[in-house]
């Protein structure tokens, strides 16, 4: 599964609860998502603030923010928000990083990425990336299904 450490070596600048170790059960860009220790990846350019916040509310435990945006004074000091230039990069760096962990080390349970459930102008622009990243998302599922 991927862990918090796992984005703490993946990203340098990142705040909040670094010293105990745990494992995302979900990546999500969704904050409409109910999930249970979820990993938020903020893609929308708008009222990210109120999204942080719906994922919060749903069972969100840490999430990735653009640098750009000013982080919002709600979060609790303990919850980790990795900081990156761009959320569809970040995404896709989380994609091959975990592709290549469950390569070398295989896991009996998988952290399950439910991303792009809805299309966004964002989205839409980015064309290439979101490919890119649709792909990987389609590997890591053929991985979990090898193992089930």
């Amino acid at each position: 599964m991927l862990s918090n450490q796992d984005l703490w070596i993946l990203f340098q600048e990142a705040y909040g609860l670094k010293s105990q170790d745990f494992y995302f059960e979900e990546v999500i860009t969704d904050p409409n998502i109910i999930t249970k220790k979820g990993l938020y990846i903020s893609i929308e350019q708008e009222k990210r603030d109120e999204l942080l916040k719906r994922a919060l509310y749903n069972g969100v435990v840490a999430a990735v923010w653009p640098k750009d945006e000013k982080l919002p004074g709600f979060l609790p000091n303990h919850f980790p928000v990795f900081v990156v230039p761009e959320p569809f990069p970040a995404l896709k760096q989380i994609l091959e990083f975990y592709l290549k962990k469950i390569e070398e080390n295989g896991y009996d349970q998988m952290t399950k990425f439910r991303l792009f459930t809805h299309v966004t102008e964002e989205m839409k622009q980015n064309n290439p990336i979101v490919d890119e990243i649709t792909k990987l998302t389609k590997k890591v599922a053929l991985n979990e299904e090898g193992r089930g």
